[in-house]
């Protein structure tokens, strides 16, 4: 029985165990009035038993015995009472013996039959002669018959209906606060969860573009109903967000794949000749291993750029000490001098000391000056910057420039101003990645600023102040 109602209470929903709870308030309501109005009416009818003890006194016969029967206790000669008397002979012949004189008395007598009779003294129900109501009677067996006393039950008929009414109306007036109480809680909590189940539904279903309505109020349905809206647009800018790093990564392999792909191909090439004996004279055996050897050089480089973004996309270990941006930019600028004497190197000023790995951000910005010396134009220009929010590392550059959607992923791996893969534009395009990275593991940012025709800026923000080693 236990596991049956455990079924049927998890197969309802919150609305229906609403209802339900109603209902069963609505039978227990009932059936508590149903009872008072029996205890009620049992009371008072023990109250009018109670008359009929006293209104009976001696049996009728001993009282015409003791004085005459008819007293003459109202002005017009009759008895004042309440009661019904009479007499019931051994034949089960009811004779009248006098009738209530209150005013709005009747005539009418009590219907007994002879089952009604007893040899004890008793109290009993029964209909009047004129079928107007009922009459409470007491039966007292005396002398060979039996002694009757009655009583209307109009007053007690009038007040139980009276009692009823009142129960009727009150149990009418709960059960409609009850059913606006109701409807107040589903509307303002039951539905709007009935509309969540069905969002989630959708939203499990891969309908990302589901929204709930939120009104002005701050009740919790409505808090919910935002949070699982904030939750969904979470949820969707995080499947986006996805897809364009499984696209990224996509495009990485394909490009780290090319770019292993044309040494080795070369390095594979020259064996394969060496192999066949098609490499006659030591000239064509010594350009061989010599194109062979740089081949190998730049897929170690390839390989060793890649480690490196590797290590700082894990936690890198950078040992922070006070660097002077003003003397690390006139070293960067010398030693670009030297390594590429077609371009112009400048530097245009400024000094701040930052806190920073010294090495790796020498790094950073040799990667900045060697990309603008191989893709920029013949002038390049250093420059550092002081400001209250830290410090600003600018290299300008007034070459070609890029287009706006390739300047804004030039810190991307593999990304290059050209998609031509042609090994005369310059590597892999992993130097400005792995600037980024560096100058993030500082806790900076790097920023490509270019239009075609009017050259690139870089520029490398770092905070004034780094915490200790990390």
């Amino acid at each position: 029985m236990t596991s049956v109602f455990g079924r049927v209470r998890r197969t309802l929903s919150l609305r229906d165990r609403l209802f339900v709870g109603l209902a069963v308030v609505g039978l227990v309501a009932i059936g508590v009035a149903i009872i008072v109005t029996f205890t009620t009416r049992s009371y008072l009818v023990s109250q009018l038993d109670d008359r009929l003890d006293s209104y009976a006194g001696p049996a009728i016969l001993e009282q015409q015995q003791i004085r005459p029967l008819f007293e003459l206790d109202n002005e017009d000669g009759t008895r004042r009472t309440e009661a019904w008397r009479g007499w019931v002979d051994t034949d089960g012949v009811l004779h009248p013996v006098s009738s209530p004189t209150v005013e709005g008395a009747t005539d009418a007598n009590p219907v007994l039959t002879y089952d009604d009779l007893t040899e004890s003294t008793t109290h009993l129900t029964t209909e009047s002669s004129d079928g107007s109501g009922d009459f409470r009677v007491l039966v007292r067996p005396f002398g060979g018959g039996w002694d009757i006393t009655a009583l209307p039950l109009d007053d007690v008929d009038a007040a139980t209906a009276r009692l009823v009414i009142i129960e009727v109306v009150g149990i009418a007036l709960m059960l409609g606060g009850l059913g606006i109480v109701a409807w107040w809680v589903n509307r303002l909590g039951i539905a709007p969860m009935r509309r969540m189940v069905s969002a989630s539904s959708q939203v499990a279903q891969g309908d990302l573009d589901v929204r709930l309505e939120t009104g002005a109020g701050s009740t919790e349905t409505d808090e919910l109903a935002h949070s699982l809206n904030t939750m969904i647009g979470t949820l969707t800018a995080s499947l986006e967000e996805r897809e364009r790093s499984e696209a990224r990564l996509r495009e990485f392999v394909a490009d780290a794949s090319h770019e292993l792909r044309t040494p080795l191909t070369t390095v594979l090439g020259y064996a394969e000749l060496h192999r066949r004996g098609a490499l006659a004279g030591s000239d064509a055996q010594d350009d061989a291993w010599g194109r062979t050897e740089a081949e190998a050089a730049r897929m170690r480089r390839l390989v060793e750029d890649m480690l490196t973004l590797a290590k700082y996309d894990a936690e890198p270990h950078i040992e922070m000490r006070d660097v002077a941006l003003q003397t690390l930019a006139t070293e960067i600028v010398a030693d670009a001098t030297v390594a590429y004497p077609a371009t112009e190197f400048t530097f245009g000023g400024g000094d701040a000391t930052v806190s920073a790995d010294g090495d790796r951000l020498r790094q950073a910005l040799l990667n900045v000056v060697a990309n603008a010396a191989v893709h920029g134009g013949p002038h390049v220009t250093v420059s550092v910057l002081a400001g209250p929010d830290g410090a600003r590392l600018t290299v300008h550059d007034d070459g070609p420039g890029m287009a706006p959607e390739v300047a804004a992923r030039a810190t991307e791996r593999f990304v290059r101003g050209d998609n031509s893969r042609q090994r005369a534009t310059g590597g892999a395009g992993l130097g400005l990645a792995i600037t980024a990275a560096i100058v993030d593991a500082h806790g900076g940012s790097l920023d490509v600023a270019s239009a075609a025709g009017e050259g690139t800026t870089i520029t490398i923000s770092l905070p004034v102040a780094q915490g200790a080693e990390s």
